[in-house]
């Protein structure tokens, strides 16, 4: 007597929900990804954004440090030499340093019409080791404009410290004086034949940037964070 085995058989449709569920498996995996590099992403933005506002809040501070050092610097009696420079423009023999504030356009725009006969008024004050500032502060307190770095970088020996922990942070200011008007008043404690108070605009550009991508003596850098402050402050010169 023979007996013949059945071989047991799935059905097509067992197998096409096993397909199914395969499918179903690996897009469940593929968006849980995608989820998790979205929200490192996101969490990088972050931080970059907070880095970058923490900068810009920097570089207002020390375009505001800027204004208040040159102040005090015109405050120590060499106000007067620096309004008569920048009045003697009208000498032909004088060239006034070049203000972004106040230039004139360059080519290809056109100059102003009429064109004045001589440049404007102009007067450059900076944060640079070897620049009047520091002379003062050198002169006055024996301090440096920006805290002296702990770990400076070998390659940009000025990084200051006093922006962040790490010392990896550089920052910078210019500020150009333009526009000095005599008020026809004389200062306080002298007479009009004296001593005339004037009106100055200060114009403060500071920048806070990365030492690291400063290393190779670049002054700039599309990382940096740059910001302007303007102030107009009294000084005294002669009439």
């Amino acid at each position: 007597m023979v007996r013949h085995g059945s071989a047991s058989r799935q059905p097509a449709g067992r197998q096409d929900q096993r397909g199914a569920a395969v499918f179903i498996v690996v897009m469940v995996l593929t968006l849980l990804t995608a989820v998790g590099i979205f929200a490192v992403r996101s969490s990088s933005l972050a931080d970059a954004a907070a880095g970058f506002d923490r900068e810009g809040a920097q570089a207002s501070l020390v375009a505001q440090y800027g204004i208040s050092a040159t102040a005090a610097y015109l405050g120590t009696g060499i106000a007067s030499t620096v309004i008569t420079m920048m009045e003697s423009r009208n000498n032909p023999l004088y060239t006034p340093p070049l203000c972004e504030s106040n230039a004139y356009p360059i080519a290809p725009a056109p100059p102003p019409s009429p064109t004045p006969a001589f440049p404007p008024s102009c007067f450059k004050i900076d944060s640079a080791p070897a620049g009047i500032i520091q002379t003062s502060f050198t002169t006055s307190s024996n301090e440096s404009i920006f805290a002296p770095s702990n770990a400076a970088s070998a390659g940009y020996a000025t990084s200051t410290s006093s922006l962040n922990a790490n010392e990896t942070t550089d920052a910078a200011f210019v500020v150009e004086l333009t526009e000095a008007r005599s008020t026809g008043l004389p200062v306080a404690g002298s007479t009009i034949e004296t001593q005339v108070l004037h009106q100055v605009t200060l114009t403060s550009f500071a920048q806070v940037r990365p030492v690291a991508a400063c290393a190779g003596g670049v002054l700039s850098t599309p990382n940096a964070a740059q910001t302007a402050v303007r102030a107009i402050v009294s000084a005294g010169a002669p009439p």
